[in-house]
């Protein structure tokens, strides 16, 4: 008969699903980020915009700010602009 092997310790895994009902994925702030990790090993950069917001402040400006007042946005112009 075969030896009983101890199971490996499993691994504790936390997902959300971005394409759910809403598919809206939020900005968050580090604490928010930290909650839903598994782990102190986390990438502390917004799933909505890859920026780090440390405060709900921070985001709150980031949600206010029109896309065609960042540097990416006239960047972008620019080069279509040129092409």
């Amino acid at each position: 008969m075969a030896e009983d092997k101890p199971k490996a310790e499993r691994t504790q895994v936390r997902a959300e699903n971005p394409s759910g009902a809403c598919g809206n994925v939020d900005h968050m702030t580090i604490d928010e980020l930290r909650a839903r990790a598994v782990g102190d090993n986390f990438d502390g950069s917004c799933p909505a915009c890859g920026m780090f917001h440390l405060t709900r402040a921070e985001i709150e400006a980031v949600v206010a700010e029109k896309i065609s007042e960042t540097d990416y946005y006239a960047e972008i112009v620019k080069k279509a602009e040129h092409s």
